[in-house]
């Protein structure tokens, strides 16, 4: 009776997957693809991720967004942002097709203003912006070269125009992804 429990429990092991080795997605390989943050502030970029091992990975963003000011029938000026990123990433939980992980971001970059202002001529104007996270990736079965991604977290974004004036915007982000492995 014991030896039939046994073999029952152990053929229930091996069928939900118990016991069996399952290598993480993509581990050593480099992706290429789109990161966005699409709540806390607008930027869209292309991305780079490569996955060292099944569980440290990093990640190089470049941003760029552009924006126009206009009250009626006056056109105040345009403003872009070009922004660089690097991520650190750790996923304590791997799983067949999908991991789990916790990071730390931090990029550089500069804004261009131009303006009918007086007396606004803002030409050195930089930026940086520190991250904390925590994301998944998923892959499907049917298609693992291919990774989904979403990110929560803080970021402090510091803006300083001409040494003169600082611009702090912090707040929660959320971001999503997708890249391809190749």
């Amino acid at each position: 009776m014991k030896k039939g429990k046994a073999v029952v429990l152990a053929a229930l092991a091996l069928a939900l997957g118990a016991g069996t080795a399952s290598a993480a997605p993509n581990a050593g390989k480099f992706s290429l693809g789109y990161q966005g943050v699409v709540a806390g502030n607008f930027l869209q970029g292309i991305s780079g991720r490569y996955w060292f091992d099944e569980k440290v990975a990093g990640e190089v963003n470049l941003f760029y967004g552009t924006v126009g000011v206009d009250v009626s029938p006056v056109h105040l000026g345009d403003a872009d942002l070009f922004l660089a990123t690097a991520k650190v990433l750790y996923a304590p939980v791997v799983k067949a097709n999908s991991r789990f992980y916790v990071g730390l971001e931090g990029g550089l970059g500069s804004i261009g203003l131009n303006t009918v202002i007086p007396n606004a001529n803002l030409t050195n104007t930089s930026v940086w912006t520190v991250e904390p996270l925590v994301g998944a990736e998923f892959n499907f079965t049917e298609i693992p070269e291919l990774g989904f991604n979403f990110e929560v977290g803080y970021k402090w974004h510091h803006v300083n125009f001409e040494d003169s004036a600082d611009l702090n915007i912090d707040g929660t982000t959320v971001a999503i992804g997708a890249h391809y492995y190749f």
